[in-house]
């Protein structure tokens, strides 16, 4: 393996080499491979034009009286896919550390273009871009960031080793505070005084299309006339030594539970090795055909295995059966136009707890979330703008890679919704859990109580409504005349796309005690009342505030974006 080490400083300008693919040279080049954005398109790479709750499309809905059937989404930002060369890239993988999210991106066909975007996310009101790195010799198909603060990453590289055809590409990052080192390399008198960065070419096969980390050393996964390649990576002057290795065709996807890994291949089915020592095939499924070149991705829930399977949806498969075990087909939005086969297919599948995040192309992002028994109890589709083509949950957020860029969001399920309230406030434990009535009107002279997650598209208070928990409003809300509504939790309302609006008419009173957040505006007409009760509530206001002679904002409160 020829491992070569390439120095530059990001201080300074930074041009890539371009080398078009038929005329690559032998040995990589000396030339800076990597360019950094500068500050200008760092701050408008990210946009809030959606931020906010955003609709979701029940399929279908296995209820009972478990709140945890009831879930909603918001959408925290927008990442706009980076040029190079004046080529729009698409993104290919997300990896999540700390406060810091790793974007990688390619470019599809014989063009060798990648780059990498680090985003801080610690402010779920700001997410940051603040940093871009572009090449011109790779695509970069796959990162991780490992408990070392070290961003690896592999891809396919315009050049080759020595003549070999081989141009699996990898490199690593020696990360600073989450961020990408200033330095990446100082020589001096030919000595490496000090090395953050090493970039390794061509390993077995065409592509690198995933890499993941295992034990402080690396897994990578090399697809057409691949391999299963296990490296290490100790740093400093070192590269990538390749420990074992196993050859396999046709590879799309890993996944790593303790010491099984999960393969899938589109020759050879879904494979289970373990890799306590080496890579030893324990056992082989086959699984439903691979279209040549497509994304497909699997993913561990349970002791099953999730398979993204194009027009099939998702295949549920177990190594202890050595068999499948269910499905989720591919469903549609109910208000979706026409989509053509080609566009509707399951390109990636993710999991978090009891959720499944099904990517679906043109149509859309599937959610899921399963019972024991592998049933659905609760299913609906997000309503995104752009296909659906890879998708990876960490924790509450959701990352999406569509074809106009990256979208950030966050699912909002029954583990958001407090059960408690100030002591003279609200019951909390005696209210029932929302029954998920997708428009909710209360009567003049009724009252209604509820807990858990309520999801709405619109809210009309001409009684009193109490609520302790979740509360989403996708369109708008309004409190009518002498309405009283009391809230212990969180109020999440509309997105800076359609602008919705909180209303709090003549002689109504809104009483919370947590969070109330509108991306929209807030109006409290003459003689209403917004009213915070008790210690630590908090607002956020997108739109504008208009408080009309005679209303009356009452109580402790934080302002989050100063518009009190």
């Amino acid at each position: 393996m020829n491992k070569r080490l390439f120095g530059f400083s990001l201080s300074a300008i930074l041009l890539f080499a371009s080398c078009e693919k038929n005329s690559i040279s032998d040995e990589p080049s000396q030339e800076s491979d990597f360019s950094i954005a500068d500050a200008s398109e760092l701050s408008s790479a990210i946009n809030f034009n959606e931020t906010g709750v955003i609709g979701f499309a029940s399929i279908s809905n296995n209820r009972n009286s478990d709140a945890s059937t009831v879930f909603g989404i918001e959408q925290i930002a927008s990442l706009e896919a980076p040029e190079v060369d004046g080529v729009k890239l698409r993104a290919t993988h997300v990896d999540v550390k700390g406060d810091f999210a790793y974007v990688s991106y390619n470019k599809e066909g014989a063009t060798y273009l990648g780059a990498v975007d680090v985003i801080d996310i610690q402010d779920k009101y700001n997410p940051v871009l603040i940093n871009r790195m572009t090449t011109t010799i790779a695509d970069i198909n796959s990162l991780f960031v490992d408990s070392n603060n070290v961003l690896v990453l592999t891809g396919a590289s315009a050049k080759e080793n020595r003549g070999t055809g081989k141009r699996t590409m990898m490199a690593y990052f020696n990360l600073e505070n989450g961020n990408l080192p200033t330095t990446l390399v100082q020589e001096v008198d030919d000595i490496r005084v000090e090395v953050n960065y090493n970039l390794d070419f061509g390993n077995t096969g065409n592509a690198g299309v995933h890499i993941l980390p295992i034990d402080g050393e690396a897994i990578t996964i090399s697809g057409d006339a691949g391999a299963i390649t296990r490296f290490e990576y100790p740093g400093m002057i070192a590269g990538f030594d390749e420990i074992t290795t196993e050859e396999i065709g046709d590879l799309r996807y890993a996944a790593l539970k303790n010491n099984t890994l999960a393969v899938l291949s589109g020759v050879d089915g879904l494979m289970n090795f373990n890799v306590a020592d080496g890579f030893n095939l324990t056992s082989q499924i086959s699984t439903a055909a691979l279209t040549a070149e497509s994304k497909r991705t699997i993913a561990w829930y349970g002791d099953n295995i999730l398979v993204s399977e194009g027009t099939e949806g998702a295949g549920i498969y177990s190594f202890e059966s050595n068999s499948k075990v269910g499905s989720l087909p591919l469903k549609m939005h109910p208000d979706a136009a026409t989509i053509s086969t080609e566009d509707a297919v399951t390109n990636a599948v993710s999991t978090d707890g009891n959720y499944v995040y099904m990517a679906n192309g043109g149509a859309g992002l599937d959610i899921l979330k399963l019972d024991d028994e592998l049933t659905p109890i609760a299913e609906g589709i997000a309503e995104i703008e752009g296909s659906a083509n890879f998708v990876q949950a960490k924790g509450d957020y959701i990352y999406v890679a569509s074809g106009i860029g990256l979208k950030i969001l966050r699912i909002i399920s029954v583990e958001d919704a407090p059960d408690t309230s100030p002591e003279e406030f609200l019951s909390c434990s005696d209210y029932p859990v929302f029954d998920g009535k997708k428009n909710l009107t209360v009567t003049p002279s009724t009252i209604e109580s509820y807990s858990g997650v309520m999801n709405v598209k619109n809210l009309n208070v001409n009684g009193m409504l109490n609520f302790c928990g979740t509360m989403i409003i996708e369109k708008s809300a309004n409190l009518g005349s002498n309405g009283e509504m009391n809230v212990s939790g969180s109020i999440l309302l509309g997105n800076n796309r359609s602008a919705e609006k909180l209303t709090i008419t003549s002689g109504s009173t809104l009483r919370v005690n947590g969070l109330v957040e509108i991306h929209g505006d807030l109006n409290i007409q003459s003689n209403g009342k917004l009213e915070f009760v008790g210690e630590g509530s908090k607002i956020y206001v997108g739109g504008t505030v208009k408080v009309h002679d005679g209303g009356a904002l009452e109580g402790k409160f934080e302002d989050l974006n100063d518009r009190f």
